[in-house]
């Protein structure tokens, strides 16, 4: 048996057979003493501060990603405007509905003139354009107040287009565009009126030249040849004035017809004068040159329209031209309108910050 080799100095010493006393444990050094329980609530109340903080900003974040890019809206920050304004929006939606009814009735009166004018109903026209300009006139006077009311709303008159929230911004403008829209209907009413006024007058002149030259054809028959052609010549005043408003009209409306029927009663007219003029310088023989009249007053007769259906040929041109036009535009205001308070009608007041 070998012996260990000597740790330290001094003579070799074999191995301890008998156990060795178990060392005492080493001291472990007692921990630090910890905050009190004051520190540790104040702690735990600061930890729940800071998660709060970031709970919030990041809700704002995700607010802010979930707008549409460019929208620019903020309505945390127009809450309270838009409560202001809404109340105004909603009575000039209101408003904006009346003022629909109102273009609606001046549509109605603008076709009834033009059903009036076909009809060669003068007396009517005139109650019907009278009805319209009732109509136009207060069309007008209820938009300039919607306007004056909108301009006076909580954050309208200011320059800043961010004082108001989006969705009430786009029920402001959808009143105002509507608006827009009647600013010229009371020119269309005007325009309407004006050649309903034409046309009645043109009707008019028509209507006389037929009554004087059927005058002066009686008046023929009877040998009295002076008074015949004093009537054709109130016929031909008659004709003249006609074909000065056909010319005014000539713009604007066809009117081939109506110059196709002053053009065949001037030639009958002017046939019917020589007859009656060759006629009163010789009453008693008939000459040759009384002949080639009679020949040409009768074909000049029979190129006469036989009724009135060309009459209102040229009255139904007539309405179908600048009347129809005015009756179209107010037509088109009425529509705008229409959509206008639909759009209105659908958009609510935002219900909270």
């Amino acid at each position: 048996m070998s012996s260990v080799p000597p740790i330290g100095p001094g003579p070799t010493a074999p191995l301890p057979t008998a156990p060795l006393p178990a060392a005492s444990p080493s001291p472990v050094a007692a921990p630090p003493a910890g905050p009190s329980r004051a520190l540790r609530n104040a702690a735990r109340v600061g930890w729940l501060i800071g998660a709060l903080v970031l709970s919030l900003g990041s809700a704002g974040l995700v607010g802010a990603m979930s707008r549409s890019p460019g929208d620019g809206s903020r309505p945390e920050l127009t809450w309270a405007a838009d409560q202001a304004v809404g109340p105004g929006l909603a009575a000039a939606s209101t408003d904006l509905t009346n003022l629909t009814g109102e273009v609606d009735q001046l549509g109605q009166a603008g076709r009834d003139a033009i059903a009036d004018l076909v009809n060669r109903d003068t007396t009517q026209l005139n109650a019907t354009i009278a009805g319209g300009t009732t109509a136009v006139n207060k069309i007008v006077a209820d938009s300039t107040a919607i306007r004056v009311k909108l301009l006076t709303l909580p954050g309208i008159a200011t320059a800043d287009e961010t004082a108001i929230g989006a969705a009430q911004r786009q029920r402001y403008d959808a009143i105002t565009v509507a608006l827009s829209t009647t600013a010229g209907l009371q020119t269309s009413w005007v325009e309407l009126t004006t050649g309903s006024a034409v046309a009645t007058a043109l009707t008019k002149d028509l209507a006389d030249h037929d009554t004087f030259a059927g005058q002066a054809i009686k008046l023929g028959s009877t040998a009295k040849y002076a008074d015949a052609r004093a009537a054709l010549v109130k016929a031909q005043a008659a004709l003249a004035s006609a074909s000065t408003r056909r010319d005014a009209l000539a713009n604007t409306v066809d009117v081939t017809i109506l110059t196709e029927w002053i053009d065949r009663n001037s030639a009958f007219d002017t046939a019917a004068m020589t007859l009656y003029k060759l006629l009163q310088a010789s009453p008693r023989k008939v000459t040759p040159a009384i002949r080639a009249a009679f020949a040409s007053l009768k074909v000049a007769q029979q190129n006469l329209p036989p009724d009135t259906r060309g009459l209102e040929l040229i009255l139904d041109d007539l309405a179908r031209g600048g009347l129809n036009q005015a009756v179209i535009a107010i037509e088109d205001a009425k529509a705008a309108l229409a959509t206008a308070v639909a759009l209105i009608a659908d958009a609510s007041t935002p219900s909270g910050p």
